[in-house]
């Protein structure tokens, strides 16, 4: 078998359990959410707490957190983009909710992901998850994926002292009481 070949096999298999991942988390269901994880896996969420080490920990996080969901939604990936080499391979894409009823908290933001997975025993482990969303250095605001096909900012320079954006820059106004734009 070649390495191309290698490459794309396991590309698949971890693309198999980033969607086994997103049943398991529409399921409710911690055991499943987890059993990719290790003792020594990392989980940087973008919920509290900051960091939580450990597949029993993780597992914890999510029992606490999904009580939380509407009964009904859809876990939704778009944009990953997977990168295989020997026994690790990363992740990164977006990551969203689509509730049921629609105006739920958790269907409002696109979060982005990272993923990072190494081959333990010829099994591919998650060893590290990073979640988050972008924030606003000026105000310490999240900045809100509304649109994942749109990359705005914020004017930074209208908040303070600072030099004027680029040309190319798109200014985006968003009312940050309704969470509308």
């Amino acid at each position: 078998m070649s390495t191309e070949t290698n490459v794309k096999s396991d590309e698949a298999i971890i693309r198999q359990m980033i969607d086994d991942w997103s049943r398991a988390l529409e399921a409710g269901d911690a055991e499943a959410l987890t059993v990719n994880y290790t003792e020594d896996s990392v989980l940087f969420d973008a919920c509290p707490p900051y960091k939580t080490v450990g597949k029993a920990g993780i597992k914890q996080v999510w029992e606490q957190c999904l009580p939380y969901f509407p009964e009904k939604f859809v876990s939704e990936h778009r944009d990953l983009q997977v990168e295989v080499s020997g026994d690790l391979a990363f992740v990164h894409g977006l990551h969203h909710f689509i509730p049921d009823p629609p105006d739920h908290p958790c269907g409002q933001n696109w979060l982005r992901i990272t993923v990072c997975f190494r081959r333990i025993d010829g099994v591919w482990k998650v060893l590290h998850e990073h979640v988050s969303t972008p924030f606003n250095p000026m105000n310490n605001e999240i900045w809100p994926i509304a649109d994942p096909a749109k990359l705005d900012m914020p004017d930074y320079a209208a908040m303070g002292d600072l030099p004027p954006l680029p040309e190319n820059a798109e200014i985006v106004d968003i009312d940050r009481t309704s969470g509308n734009s």
